[in-house]
């Protein structure tokens, strides 16, 4: 399929973990750094591992994320929303296609989450008045039992369709949405370039993509210290299935080469420094919320 007009965008996100640095990190972490998730972490986000256990990592992914639905949501949940109104607005959501030339706008969220993509969009498109389909896919259950719960309460007057489905091979016919979200989810794909394809095939000419990921450390200073807490006083030898190298897309030379590649043009790289983590009050909680949210 060729679809020359298709344009990207991305967003590295450098977040400042505000109430934590006010206290001593290597303190903080010196628990954290011993335990299961710190080494599965540190695993991750060092590797640089080539074909990743797709199956396995998958079926990792998928089992953390089915039971870390509430600790995420309140944990992460309150910085990841930070990045959204960038997102909607470099995917152009609720300009130019819709407004300026008749078409109407039709968004996915790919790895909703608890759904704020989708609150924000629908949320834009009351206020400025446009007509706009809305649909949400994760492969977590959970979550989209938690974000269908969230916008029926925020708004329950407007229809979305939900699927329970794979990124990396999603079950829409060609040239269907001209804007696509997605929020960090391409962290944690065994695939990450099939989930580019498949957007790229999904997407209406002219549509655009905008997705996510955080900043390779030190600039994203939460896993500078986790990283750096690990490397003094941790073990990360724990058998686990190799994933794709988690700072990939901090990288904007690999982010274009990669869009590039699938048919993508117009790529954007913006950094994003302006998100405060300012939700975590302790470094208890913190070490739940990684514990239990990751």
């Amino acid at each position: 399929m060729t679809n020359p007009a298709n344009l990207a965008f991305h967003c590295s996100v450098q977040p400042v973990l505000a109430p934590i640095l006010r206290s001593n990190p290597r303190h903080i972490f010196r628990s954290l750094a011993c335990s299961p998730t710190a080494a599965k972490m540190s695993r991750r986000m060092a590797s640089d591992a080539g074909k990743a256990d797709e199956d396995t990592f998958y079926q990792l992914e998928l089992t953390n994320w089915q039971r870390g639905v509430d600790a995420y949501s309140a944990g992460f949940g309150p910085l990841t929303s930070q990045s959204v109104p960038t997102l909607l607005e470099k995917a152009a959501f609720g300009d130019g296609l819709a407004a300026g030339h008749g078409v109407q706008q039709s968004i996915l969220d790919v790895a909703t989450g608890q759904g704020p993509v989708i609150d924000a969009a629908i949320s834009k498109a009351k206020s400025t008045n446009f007509d706009a389909t809305f649909s949400a896919l994760d492969f977590s259950s959970n979550f989209l039992r938690l974000a269908r719960t969230n916008l029926e309460a925020s708004h329950p007057e407007t229809p979305i369709a939900w699927i329970e489905g794979d990124a990396q091979s999603m079950p829409f016919d060609g040239e269907t949405f001209t804007s696509i979200c997605c929020n960090f989810g391409i962290l944690h794909l065994s695939d990450p370039d099939a989930f580019l394809f498949e957007s790229y095939r999904i997407l209406k000419p002219g549509g655009r993509i905008a997705f996510s990921s955080w900043s390779a450390p030190p600039a994203t200073e939460g896993f500078d210290l986790i990283l750096s807490a690990v490397n003094d006083a941790g073990n990360p030898a724990i058998e686990l299935p190799d994933g794709p190298p988690f700072f990939r897309f901090s990288d904007a030379e690999e982010i274009e080469r990669s869009l590039t590649a699938v048919g993508f043009e117009d790529i954007d790289v913006t950094t994003v420094d302006s998100m405060v983590w300012d939700n975590v009050e302790s470094a208890d909680e913190l070490y739940e919320i990684l514990l239990e949210g990751t």
